[in-house]
């Protein structure tokens, strides 16, 4: 079993009513109302419909155009880990930029490759707002990066052409067990506010050509996970995020997702899985010495579960 420990940040501004009910099947985000919905959703969100939403300022008049617009930040991110290779792939429209990111890592040499890109107000971007079969793409004259999900929710497919050879071709199987989605909505600042929707521990197939070698994911048991985020976020922040993907000796599948500083207003993303089933966690510290991050990493849960990150 593998897992690992990151932080990042993004933008952004801000109106929510303060209600949560239980959402049916198929709900758009925003409601007829022009509000928000809050919690923690079991059925899919078919759309994170954020132009519908009665955006404010702090001081609760109607938001303007160019805020409206340049408030909405979107990030997807698919990853896979494994005893030979762990890579990850992140697309993040920020409307005043659009960059992405990959890094490729061999635990039992070390290696490590990181490349990042960036384009100017977003135009080598897309993104569908849909959660569950929506595609990102980002293009740039050193990369090129798909995301897509098909009309079966339950596939997802990442392609990666990097200037330089790396390249990925990985299909990301939610069906296999049937993964149940941890789907979130926060408030982020006065008026604004976060969706989610992570998975964990999903079998990953495909091929990673990289240094002159083609890893088989299939073949080497790589485990994936999946961040789709969306909303008018806080315009700086920080985050401790860890995530575990794997299985079982007895072969069950195995997924962690916990964060501590972003999405914990009211609800938390913090679960694992097993088999697919989704089973929910606390509020989480983030024990870890900041000047050696390359120590022991410790995480305690408020309900008292515990877990430990070591370095490979």
């Amino acid at each position: 079993m593998h897992g690992f420990a990151t932080q990042t940040g993004l933008r952004s501004t801000l109106q929510i009513r303060n209600r949560v009910r239980m959402h049916t099947p198929g709900e758009r985000l925003i409601d007829a109302e022009g509000n928000v919905r809050l919690g923690i959703f079991s059925e899919p969100i078919t759309e994170v419909n954020y132009r519908d939403y009665a955006l404010a300022t702090p001081f609760g008049r109607p938001a303007g155009r160019w805020a409206r617009h340049f408030g909405f930040n979107q990030f997807q991110f698919l990853g896979a880990l494994s005893e030979e290779l762990v890579f990850g792939c992140a697309i993040a429209d920020i409307k005043y930029v659009g960059t992405a990111f990959m890094y490729l890592y061999e635990p039992s040499t070390r290696r490590l490759v990181e490349r990042s890109f960036q384009v100017p107000l977003g135009l080598g971007i897309t993104f569908d707002q849909s959660p569950e079969t929506g595609r990102a793409t980002f293009r740039s004259r050193h990369a090129e990066i798909s995301m897509t999900a098909g009309r079966s929710p339950c596939h997802r497919r990442l392609t990666v052409r990097v200037a330089g050879g790396a390249s990925i071709e990985a299909y990301f199987d939610e069906e296999t067990p049937r993964q149940q989605a941890m789907r979130i909505c926060t408030r982020a600042g006065a008026t604004g506010w976060v969706f989610a929707r992570k998975t964990a521990g999903m079998p990953v197939s495909g091929t990673v050509s990289w240094n002159g070698r083609t890893f088989d994911l299939a073949a080497i048991g790589a485990r994936g996970h999946c961040d789709w985020s969306a909303g008018y976020m806080r315009r700086e922040t920080f985050w401790n995020w860890g995530c575990v993907a794997g299985a079982t000796v007895d072969g069950r599948a195995l997924g962690m997702n916990v964060a501590c500083g972003v999405n914990e207003t009211s609800f938390t993303e913090n679960c694992f899985w097993v088999d697919g089933a989704l089973h929910k966690i606390d509020t989480v510290v983030f024990e870890y010495d900041r000047n050696d991050l390359m120590r022991p990493w410790r995480l305690r849960s408020f309900d008292g579960a515990e877990s430990h990150y070591a370095k490979w």
